[in-house]
């Protein structure tokens, strides 16, 4: 793997601007970890430290909307607004070094088409940031439909990120939930996708799934075989029986989450790298790095060439080949 000139899927920004209008609702934490200071200069740093030629700048959890926090009721869209404005003009300040996921207010429908088409057409950014859940509806939450067929429409590529859980967990565990509700959350919104069939209805939406799919590659036979199957309406159990009888396994769920694209963000260790590497293959793995949250990715960055089984072609296409099929715009820019 060429050590300079990566394309990173996982930088998250934290500008003063959204921080502030955080602090003034109370918000001080991202999932369960303090908000850090963050300016374009601690982007470059971190860049540097990780050998990243380009950064897919992002909003992380808590994104724009929080639980039992009121908040004036169009707060979510000006946020929105204000993030990838900011995440925009940053862009295109340094078209070469940095492009950009939306922030989208997810639960007002016609608010989320209006930023949606904003950000991708007049903001030009390269694609959209969503949470898994968005105050406890996850993606597959019928409410979502409309959006959901414009992203499939547009053929966007949508960069799914884990929040808080929306569903009952134990908050007294004494962590943060960055520790463990984050990889359980991402498993929860593409089960719900794929059990609401929101992934056999579009078909085009290319996916980039971080920190690895959460638990996804080593439980991926178990979530294909709770695959609906939208088109026949036979209910889960009869569709996963008629799969293993007639093909030996749910052929139709794994080949949704193969298409998938998985981030090596907190990938480490070789046992998690390998299962990574089996599941996903090399051209549908993604370079990340989960700053400027994560303090581990220099670490990771080293562990993946001395855990991974990758060859040099291998190394190219997770570094950066990858990124370029899914992001040709980039291609002009990268060194």
């Amino acid at each position: 793997m060429k050590t300079t000139n990566k394309i990173d899927v996982h930088h998250h920004i934290f500008p003063k601007e959204y921080v502030e209008a955080l602090k003034e609702v109370g918000i001080e934490k991202s999932f369960g970890v303090k908000l850090p200071k963050w300016t374009v200069d601690t982007s470059f740093k971190k860049m540097k430290e990780n050998g990243v030629q380009i950064a897919m700048l992002s909003i992380s959890t808590p994104g724009v909307y929080f639980p039992d926090v009121k908040v004036p009721d169009d707060f979510p869209e000006v946020l929105a607004r204000l993030t990838n404005e900011i995440i925009a003009e940053t862009k295109d300040r340094y078209p070469d070094q940095f492009g950009g996921f939306a922030t989208i207010p997810l639960l007002n429908p016609e608010a989320a088409l209006t930023e949606l088409n904003y950000a991708l057409d007049t903001l030009h950014l390269n694609g959209v940031c969503l949470m898994t859940n968005y105050l406890g509806k996850y993606l597959g939450a019928e409410t979502f439909e409309p959006f959901f067929k414009e992203l499939n429409k547009r053929k966007a590529v949508v960069y799914i990120h884990p929040t808080d859980p929306g569903v009952e967990f134990d908050s007294e565990l004494g962590m943060p939930n960055a520790l463990i509700e984050a990889p359980f959350d991402t498993t929860r919104a593409v089960a719900n996708m794929m059990y609401s069939g929101v992934l056999d209805r579009h078909p085009d939406i290319r996916y980039i799934l971080s920190h690895g799919g959460g638990t996804i590659p080593y439980i991926a036979w178990r979530l294909a075989g709770i695959e609906y199957g939208q088109k026949d309406k036979k209910p889960p159990i009869i569709r996963t029986l008629y799969d293993f009888l007639v093909n030996g396994e749910p052929s139709k769920g794994l080949q949704h989450l193969k298409r998938m694209y998985y981030d090596t963000a907190n990938v480490s260790g070789d046992y998690a790298i390998k299962t990574l590497q089996d599941f996903a293959g090399p051209d549908h793995i993604v370079f990340g790095t989960d700053v400027c949250i994560s303090k581990l990715a220099p670490i990771v960055t080293k562990n993946l060439l001395k855990q991974g089984d990758f060859n040099d072609d291998q190394l190219e296409k997770m570094a950066y080949a990858n990124c370029l099929k899914l992001f040709p715009e980039l291609e002009k820019y990268y060194k």
